[in-house]
């Protein structure tokens, strides 16, 4: 009995020293790597905190009232915890683990806060280029590298820009050079302040499949997202933009992007979709032909070939149960493949077949035509109809048999000369009517 006592009382006096011995080691760790990070951080920045304790088994420590300056940002939270840490700051820094509480992060006309930051994984590289001044700047945020993050009530206020954004949730995975990321958000509210003003609401956005730190490198570089073989998958729910009234409502939005080197297939689908015309609504061309707004569902399949330039649609589908159906299949060429945003300065229309199945379009716009005329309405429709029936044009009279009975389906067909700039088509339909310019459309209708 007397030699277990004695082994205990060993084992704890063991314990005890080593203990001790083990928090020094782990104290005079963490004080090399904040000296360290000091060191690296310049004499232009200051890291500063309340206390410090290491974790003696974790790599790391904990901080309360944490605080970052440098002369362009100020990064503050009420506490921290730092584990697993590897590497030294200098040469490039793992952190297995960070959460932060309560963060506060200050730039010159912009605020941001965030209730909870949790990092995985995080690598922070060396330092970017250097400036001006001769001091390494902080590492590029294409240059990070991110297993998982995940924060909560994020609010970022810009008032010179009158913006005004939340996130109640969000979380990130796979975030690097190389990596195909995911990122997922929660109940996002975007304010718009300037005039005029917009609200935004998503209910919930998944991205899966970019490469987002590519992107990123892409932007700073080039001033355009490169682009990316792999596949994408983006699913928006919840969608809304208001101003004064409401503008857009979006239940689902879906889109699945497979790239290649060559080629891009784009599968959109949009469900339970509202669009109201902007005001003032009175003026507007559906509110003039009779509807509130639109409703309804899009369906979209797209092919691009990106040597050639050319885009297929096939079909692009959409459906209004208040208004009709449209299908179109159109062949384009000239698509800005790299810069989208000026796709309708460039495209062409090489082909396209259009069919309509009315359900209650054809009626408003006739309805609408007569009021601007200032006739009755069936006393006009009887008169564009048996003005349509007269004309010796096949594609006339196939558009009169259409409004005397428009449940059945009219399909007009656009088969330019030459391709035809999109910017052109809206102006082009709108003369239809004379064979000159129904010439250079290509234009045919028919009731099949």
């Amino acid at each position: 009995m007397k030699k277990l006592l004695s082994a205990l009382l060993l084992l704890i006096i063991i314990l005890i020293v080593g203990g001790l011995g083990l928090r020094h080691f782990a104290q005079r760790r963490m004080e090399s790597a904040i000296a360290d990070l000091r060191t690296a951080i310049g004499p232009n920045a200051s890291f500063t905190y309340a206390t410090a304790t290491p974790r003696m088994l974790a790599l790391g420590a904990r901080f309360t009232s944490v605080s970052y300056r440098d002369p362009t940002v100020t990064v503050t939270a009420s506490d921290a915890v730092v584990g697993r840490v590897t590497g030294t700051a200098l040469g490039g820094q793992r952190f297995g683990h960070i959460l932060l509480h309560d963060v506060q992060v200050m730039q010159p006309g912009v605020t941001a806060t965030i209730a909870l930051l949790e990092l995985d994984g995080l690598v922070l590289p060396n330092g970017g280029p250097a400036r001006p001044d001769g001091s390494e700047a902080p590492p590029r945020l294409d240059s990070v590298l991110l297993d998982k993050g995940g924060m909560r009530g994020l609010h970022v206020a810009a008032p010179a820009s009158q913006l005004d954004l939340t996130i109640d949730r969000a979380a990130i995975a796979q975030y690097g050079l190389g990596r195909m990321s995911h990122l997922d958000l929660n109940a996002l509210s975007l304010q718009i302040n300037l005039a005029p003003r917009r609200h935004v609401a998503i209910g919930r956005l998944r991205v899966d499949g970019p490469d987002f730190a590519g992107q990123i490198a892409s932007l700073v570089q080039s001033g355009h997202m490169v682009h990316a073989v792999g596949h994408r998958h983006f699913d928006v729910s919840g969608l809304a933009v208001d101003a004064a009234a409401p503008l857009l409502r979006i239940g689902h939005l879906l889109i699945d992007h497979e790239a290649t080197a060559n080629q891009d297939e784009v599968e959109t689908t949009v469900t339970d979709l509202s669009a109201w015309p902007m005001p003032p609504r009175d003026q507007s061309v559906l509110h003039m032909i009779g509807y509130d707004h639109f409703a309804g569902m899009i369906h979209a399949l797209t092919t691009v070939e990106r040597q050639s330039g050319q885009m297929s649609l096939h079909p692009l589908v959409i459906d209004a149960p208040g208004m009709g159906r449209v299908t179109i299949l159109a062949d384009l060429d000239q698509i800005p493949v790299d810069d989208p945003m000026s796709l309708m300065d460039t495209a062409r229309i090489v082909s396209a077949t259009i069919d309509w199945q009315d359900r209650s379009l054809a009626g408003h716009v006739l309805d609408g035509l007569a009021r601007s005329r200032g006739m009755e309405p069936d006393a006009y429709r009887r008169q564009v109809i048996g003005n349509l029936d007269a004309s010796p044009d096949p594609s006339m009279q196939a558009l009169g048999r259409f409004l005397a009975a428009p449940d059945r389906r009219l399909r007009i067909a656009l088969r330019p000369p030459r391709p035809l700039n999109l910017l052109m088509l809206g102006v082009a339909l709108s003369m239809a009517g004379d064979p000159a310019t129904a010439g250079m459309l290509g234009l045919s209708a028919s009731t099949p």
